[in-house]
């Protein structure tokens, strides 16, 4: 019992504002209930009446009437139950799953990794929907069944109350077997969640990893691991529900075990005179009922505590702790960025050391290095996908943090070397974060980015429908339509992986005119990964182990006979080999 009333307050625990209606929905359920026992009620009626006269007419309308207005009033506490409880859980659940995207959008970055993701998917596309579907349904069947039960003690105990006694002591019993059928389940249940979150992965894996399975002719390997996968899941959900049968067949023997234990009771109270032989003829017929709710209890229960693993995997989500965003009207005027003794890990790994720079407004600033060496996370902790631990980054004098994210991110724009574009037209990937935009404000700014000329010659031009992740296009004009996103932006920092490493010729031309257009009057910081395009920056930092080991411009670091000028040298042999 004391598992099956957590389970519940699991259940109020997602309710929000629907908390107080589905609590009232508990009066409804009782009622409900008590409508229940009427025919009950009458049948003792009619055996304590046919024992002394027979049933005259006036007793059959009576009973008549008593039936029909139970059956209705039942009708409308039913209907009023399932109002409270089930539909407003269920609008519960829908604000449950806006809320988690929103939790989601305040993690950093760091929580996103390969062991996660596949139970976040588990979680948004299969918990939530196993509480929409079980949860309330149950819980709305669990409480009938409760008051259904407080309701025959308190009859039992107002006809006899040494029957009450032996119903009470009945019902304890039931209770139990209840408890421990309910704790050898829960095992397999949890396992279960395990599973799917692990089979989820998997198959995020597979789908992600496809171009690269397929190339190296890799798909019967990784197919034998996704059918691993599913057996295990199949097989773990088959052995639990024959293990979880048995239990329920021992289960459901005991419950009907102790409707002919209290039976012997009743023959015993009557040969005892302690009960009249009508109340006993009521109560044996009774009796195939009486033990019924705690037989509920237990069908409601297992399934409650699938929820319940459901909901807790749900609240490991929430627990996850957010990035603190202030609600203050702080603006960035001129987007001047210090980073002070700047150090960083993720989890375990130290990636930054002690790191120091400034970049002044509308300046151009480059990241070079082995990959590994800390560009990377030097750009995700301006755009604050992470917090620092140890040292300070400000933006105009003012710690990054007290900054709320909505400012921070209206004024940075990514363009990055994986471009990521929507399964929707090219008109909608473009005004992408700029909802104001007008249709000559998008085109504008694909033109600038060159890439109106191709879009144009699309089968519907900007209205064309543009594979997911944009994979109806070319390297070259995928990193065009975002660096035209990120013009429409008009974003004050612009934080650039370098967009042209990879591409052909001709598209890097393009890209490069694009990147100049988009760069005008705004900060401006590369990774770079070739060096011919950063030989105007007003400063590069050259990383190494996470720290940086040289600045200045490109020709003060060549001055300087260190790291940039052997990796500089390399550059122009490559480009002379090339030509």
């Amino acid at each position: 019992m004391k598992s099956l009333i957590g389970y519940i307050q699991m259940a109020l625990s997602l309710l929000g504002k629907y908390k107080k209606d589905v609590q009232k929905g508990y009066i409804a359920a009782f009622f409900e209930s008590g409508f229940s026992f009427v025919p009950y009620m009458l049948l003792f009626y009619i055996i304590a009446v046919s024992l002394q006269r027979e049933l005259g007419t006036k007793d059959v309308i009576f009973i008549t009437a008593v039936m029909i207005l139970s059956v209705v009033l039942r009708t409308i506490s039913k209907k009023r139950q399932d109002e409270l409880q089930q539909n407003r859980g269920l609008y519960a659940l829908t604000e449950k799953r806006l809320e988690i995207s929103d939790h989601l959008s305040k993690l950093n970055m760091g929580y996103y990794n390969e062991s996660n993701i596949g139970k976040i998917s588990s979680v948004v596309t299969g918990d939530i929907n196993l509480m929409e579907e079980i949860v309330y349904i149950q819980v709305g069947i669990a409480v009938s069944a409760i008051a259904s039960w407080i309701l025959s003690i308190l009859f039992i105990f107002l006809l006899n109350i040494k029957l009450g006694g032996i119903y009470l002591l009945c019902s304890l019993l039931g209770l139990i077997a209840m408890r421990f059928t309910i704790k050898a389940l829960t095992y397999g249940i949890y396992r279960r969640q395990e599973n799917l979150g692990i089979l989820s992965q998997s198959v995020l894996d597979f789908i992600q990893g496809l171009p690269t399975i397929k190339a190296f002719n890799m798909m019967q390997e990784k197919n034998t691991d996704i059918d691993v996968a599913v057996k295990k899941v199949g097989d773990d959900a088959v052995d639990h529900v024959i293990y979880a049968s048995r239990m329920l067949m021992i289960y459901r023997i005991l419950i009907n075990g102790l409707t002919g234990l209290f039976c012997l009771g009743v023959l015993y109270l009557l040969q005892n005179g302690d009960l009249g032989l009508y109340w006993a003829i009521g109560c044996i017929v009774f009796s195939f009922v009486l033990f019924k709710p705690i037989e509920i209890l237990g069908k409601a229960t297992e399934f409650l505590s699938i929820g319940d693993a459901a909901a807790k995997a749900t609240w490991k989500i929430f627990k996850e702790k957010t990035m603190p965003d202030l609600a203050n009207k702080n603006t960035i005027e001129k987007m001047h960025i210090a980073f002070n003794h700047v150090t960083f890990a993720y989890e375990e790994q130290e990636v930054l050391q002690d790191v120091s720079f400034e970049i002044k407004p509308n300046t151009f600033t480059a990241l070079v290095g082995k990959s590994g060496s800390g560009k990377s996370t030097i750009t995700s902790l301006m755009a604050r996908f992470w917090d620092v631990e140890k040292g300070e980054i400000l933006i105009d004098g003012r710690d990054i943090k007290d900054y709320p994210f909505s400012e921070l991110m209206d004024n940075i724009s990514m363009v990055f070397q994986d471009v990521f574009l929507f399964h929707d037209t090219v008109y909608n990937n473009i005004a992408f974060g700029n909802d104001l935009a007008t249709k000559d404000e998008v085109m504008e700014a694909a033109k600038a980015a060159r890439c109106h000329d191709f879009i144009m010659n699309l089968p519907q031009g900007y209205d064309t429908i543009i594979g997911e992740g944009g994979s109806s296009l070319s390297g070259g004009e995928k990193q065009r339509l975002s660096i035209a996103r990120a013009m429409l932006k008009k974003a004050k920092l612009v934080l650039l992986d370098e967009a042209t490493a990879g591409v052909d010729p001709d598209n890097e031309k393009y890209i490069q005119e694009a990147i100049e257009n988009l760069v005008k009057d705004k900060t401006l910081v590369v990774i770079a990964h070739r060096l011919s395009t950063i030989q105007n920056a007003d400063q590069i930092l050259v990383m190494e182990g996470g720290k940086i080991v040289e600045r200045g411009t490109s020709e003060e670091l060549i001055q300087q006979n260190g790291m940039y000028k052997r990796q500089y040298e390399y550059y122009k042999k490559i480009k002379e080999i090339e030509v």
